[in-house]
């Protein structure tokens, strides 16, 4: 199920970008006095009373500007409202209503989502009814982002109403969910294509040919399957139409319902880029495939030298050094298979589907909680953890505490005990023991509760 989506929405320089920040509980977005600081939509994900939601910052919105990068931010605000679950309406409490506020306030009604309308900077000035009630958006409140003032209103709001949103959720389908995700123009829709034996999405040499996340209705050996074919997303600064932004939010969105993440890479071997679309998918504790697509174009041995010795430029990449850039790259995705595939001839296809099953299935696994505490006791003995303030470390026990991904609690002592470099060394040992292929896996240490205290 994906996230819910607040939006955050005003005129320049309100303070959106700070309560952004408060309520991230990080520093995300950059906050100046200037306006226009906020350019582009930056997202967090964003606790409330443990009910996850992820946050839109915007720039500052102005729908009556029709040119110039000021036209670009607030088509951006508009995509993002048409995205969100929630909006907050951020207003200056300093400042009294401009022609823009009516004008936004105007767009938000006709959305029929719900609003809360915060009077900001109460730091400085006192909110008047005027700008907190004269908008008609219904609910008000005035607070300080800057010194979290009142913020406990903001969150109780958004509380509330994802609560309800919860209870009037329908019941989703149980087929297994994969997302085809990458940078643009690496063969997704393609291999959705391949896949399904149907043109089902546009496939062309333009990069951004595809929009939207597309769900396909499937079906791979009598199992029921959804293929979510994602929109290319590519690094910030090379995007610049509003569509794309939307794309982007999407492809985010399709990661955090599925099941299965399939990250596809290109002729080309991996870059940075692959790497943050991997990070978020590993983040999101997603059994994950690196698929090495266009595999028919990447060449299997070097060029020979000509009649006169000289060696001759190798355009392409060779297998062997493609491997080694997907493993150099993703290194924090080492348990992810590599397969390879060519959505132009269907090579490597049915590998990939069964690949991506088994990782489902890794990814849900239990392991036995005695099975695990014989692994952890034997490699306790044979690599004691390192001396704690002097003393040594004792681990009590340890349970599986769930699936997606499997998550290991680690009772001692004390929970600051084992250094994280013992951490990996456990989980290496559980991976060669249980396996857990094609998924992230989570250790958490915690402090054994003593008995009457």
């Amino acid at each position: 199920m994906s996230k819910p989506i607040v939006a955050i929405v005003g005129r320049p320089n309100v303070g959106k970008s700070a309560l952004f920040n408060r309520l991230a509980r990080q520093r995300v977005s950059i906050v100046e006095d200037t306006p226009g600081v906020t350019r582009d939509r930056v997202y967090a994900e964003c606790d409330i009373y443990g009910r996850t939601c992820t946050l839109v910052d915007t720039g500052g919105l102005d729908p009556s500007e029709k040119q110039g990068l000021i036209n670009q931010v607030a088509v951006q605000a508009q995509v993002a409202i048409s995205e969100a679950a929630l909006i907050l309406f951020v207003l200056d409490a300093r400042e009294p209503l401009t022609a823009t506020d009516h004008e936004v306030a105007d767009l938000l009604r006709t959305t029929q989502k719900p609003v809360l309308l915060v009077a900001n900077k109460l730091d400085k000035a006192e909110a008047s009814d005027e700008n907190l009630y004269a908008l008609r958006l219904g609910e008000a409140v005035g607070i300080s982002a800057l010194h979290g003032l009142k913020m406990d209103h903001v969150v109780d709001w958004i509380s509330s109403h994802l609560l309800a949103q919860t209870e009037d959720e329908r019941i989703e389908d149980e087929s297994l969910k994969i997302a085809i995700v990458g940078r643009p123009n690496v063969g997704k829709s393609a291999l959705l294509n391949v896949l399904t034996q149907q043109e089902r999405s546009i496939v062309s040499n333009e990069p951004g040919t595809t929009r939207d996340a597309i769900d396909t209705p499937w079906e791979w050996k009598g199992r029921p399957i959804t293929l979510i074919d994602t929109a290319g997303m590519r690094k910030r600064g090379k995007v610049k139409l509003a569509l794309e932004y939307y794309s982007v939010l999407r492809a985010l969105r399709a990661i955090d319902r599925a099941d299965i993440v399939l990250l596809l890479l290109d002729n080309e071997g991996p870059t940075e880029q692959d790497t943050k679309i991997g990070g978020y998918a590993h983040e999101a504790g997603k059994a994950i495939v690196v698929v090495g697509n266009k595999w028919d174009l990447i060449s299997e041995t070097a060029k020979r030298p000509d009649s006169s010795g000289k060696l001759p430029r190798q355009e392409k990449l060779l297998r062997s050094d493609y491997e080694r850039l997907i493993r150099d790259y993703l290194i924090f995705m080492r348990y992810a298979p590599v397969v390879h595939t060519s959505a132009l001839n269907g090579y490597g296809i049915a590998s990939l589907m069964d690949t991506a099953i088994k990782c489902h299935e890794q990814n849900t696994r239990r392991v036995p909680t005695g099975q695990l505490n014989r692994l952890i006791r034997d490699a306790v003995h044979d690599k004691p953890p390192a001396l704690y303030k002097g003393k040594p470390v004792r681990i009590y026990y340890a349970t599986q505490a769930g699936v997606a991904p499997p998550t290991f609690v680690i009772f001692t002592g004390d929970a600051r005990s084992l250094h994280f470099s013992y951490l990996r060394f456990l989980e290496n040992q559980i991976r060669k023991k249980f396996g857990f292929e094609g998924t992230p896996t989570q250790l958490i240490v915690r402090e054994r509760k003593r008995e009457g205290g």
